[in-house]
């Protein structure tokens, strides 16, 4: 007897042989099987007389369409997504093993009437040889070998259409040995065994057929499958910088899984802050279901106790806006909001148009906060997209000592660990880089930053801008 982990590394050395081949190279070895096989059984049925026989051999002819069925949906499946089908051709699988579910069944009834007949008129003319009972036998051992390899592979390719025929090859073996026991029964004097046989046959091809038809019917009208969504919406939960999980749907396409989900960000984020959410929600999805495509759709949900985040939010939807900063919310003792903030416009706007941006902004604010007593709105030029510079710091050696001085003179700076100067059009802009302990906030790091800038520019008058950085 084999032990376990002997079956188990069988079964391995079997899974890897199969993976070798390809799906469509499978579905046409079956095919041609299950022409040898209905030629074989035909000849036998004829030659016999049994209706058991013959049901054996018109099942296996629907297995030789259901097989072709197999072929195309499998070779069509693998097909590339084009402009006419952008979710690729997962779904001719589906398909396919749908129409070999009602061959399937259209043969069951058709054989359960012809048994029935047989049995209602009490009398029917079988010989049983024993080659008829040796090919039976032969037709039970291929048919579960063929079985065991197609639904192997269905598991390793994930093929709806390979599933359905190894499925079918199960019922098969039922079928065969029900045929088998009654031309058994027949050669014992058992005249209404075959018949009998028969109707057990398409009992079972009827119960096959009957499930495939189900399964493969949900997943062309997208039923979503049990319990998948749920899970994509904890995962997307889960992901840092996700509000809110919206509606996500997710169907099955041939042997993968498409769906779509809506989730809530900041209305702040980037065009690239959104896309690289996207993408981090991808890529957890996928860890969870690989078989997964999924679509995202980011949208902005304010934080209705963040004010300078909705202030921010309703200057994003004002297209001519393009850079926000310094908003200021001020709740007066009315209990009125007094809102104020730098707004950068193109600098070659003239300031009529400028001025109408400004009041469309307010309006959009006033609109948004109830109870807003006054908005003041800095304009300011956008930066040019390029400008031409030089370093001069090595030349300038005088007047970067004289920063470093200044710059460390401060208490709350520990030493000045670099200065760069720069020399443009308008003047010489230094860039100052000031060491502060690693504890302080950034409130009060952002306040030594400005106090720096401002007694650089009135000890240094020709310094025509300060950049301050304060690092730990």
């Amino acid at each position: 007897m084999p032990s376990a982990s002997g079956l188990r590394e069988r079964e391995g050395v079997v899974d890897v042989w199969i993976s070798r081949l390809r799906p469509h190279a499978l579905a046409s070895a079956s095919l041609g099987i299950d022409v040898g096989l209905l030629i074989v059984k035909l000849v036998t049925a004829f030659l016999t007389g049994s209706l058991g026989l013959l049901s054996e051999a018109l099942h296996s002819g629907l297995d030789l369409v259901a097989s072709i069925f197999a072929l195309l949906g499998v070779r069509a499946a693998r097909k590339p997504a084009d402009p006419e089908h952008p979710y690729g051709h997962g779904r001719a699988e589906n398909l396919a093993a749908l129409g070999e579910g009602c061959l399937l069944l259209l043969a069951a009834l058709g054989i359960g009437y012809e048994g029935v007949m047989r049995l209602s008129s009490g009398r029917a003319e079988v010989e049983a040889t024993a080659y008829a009972l040796g090919l039976l036998a032969g037709v039970v051992v291929l048919e579960a070998s063929r079985a065991t390899v197609l639904l192997r592979a269905a598991r390793i390719w994930a093929s709806p259409a390979l599933a359905a025929s190894g499925q079918n090859r199960l019922a098969d073996i039922g079928s065969a040995a029900s045929v088998l026991g009654g031309l058994v029964g027949v050669r014992f004097g058992l005249w209404w065994a075959d018949a009998t046989a028969a109707l057990v046959v398409a009992a079972l091809i009827a119960r096959a057929a009957g499930l495939l038809i189900y399964r493969s019917a949900d997943i062309l009208i997208d039923r979503a499958p049990v319990g998948v969504e749920d899970e994509v919406r904890r995962t997307i939960a889960g992901v840092a910088g996700v509000r809110r999980v919206g509606a996500v749907r997710v169907r099955r396409s041939g042997g993968r899984l498409l769906g779509d989900a809506r989730v809530s960000a900041r209305p702040t984020l980037s065009v690239e802050g959104a896309r690289q959410l996207s993408q981090e929600v991808r890529a957890a999805v996928e860890r969870a279901h690989p078989d997964l495509d999924l679509a995202i759709v980011v949208e902005p949900q304010s934080a209705e106790d963040d004010l300078v985040e909705r202030v921010h939010a309703t200057a994003a939807r004002q297209g001519m806006i393009r850079d926000l900063h310094n908003v200021t919310v001020e709740r007066e003792q009315d209990g009125s909001l007094h809102l104020s903030m730098h707004v950068k416009l193109p600098g070659h706007m003239t300031l009529d148009a400028a001025g109408a941006a400004s009041e469309e902004l307010e309006r959009r604010l006033r609109e948004e906060f109830r109870g807003v007593s006054r908005v003041d709105v800095h304009l300011e030029p956008l930066e040019p997209t390029l400008v031409s510079g030089a370093d001069v710091t090595a030349g300038r050696g005088d007047l970067a000592v004289a920063i470093r001085r200044i710059v460390e003179a401060h208490p709350d700076v520990l030493r000045c660990r670099d200065v760069e100067l720069s020399a443009r059009e308008d003047g010489i802009v230094a860039h100052v880089v000031a060491e502060m302990p690693g504890e302080v906030s950034l409130e009060r790091a952002h306040a030594v930053e400005t106090e720096l800038e401002e007694r650089l520019r009135r000890a240094l008058p020709e310094l025509s801008e300060v950049v301050a950085r304060a690092v730990p």
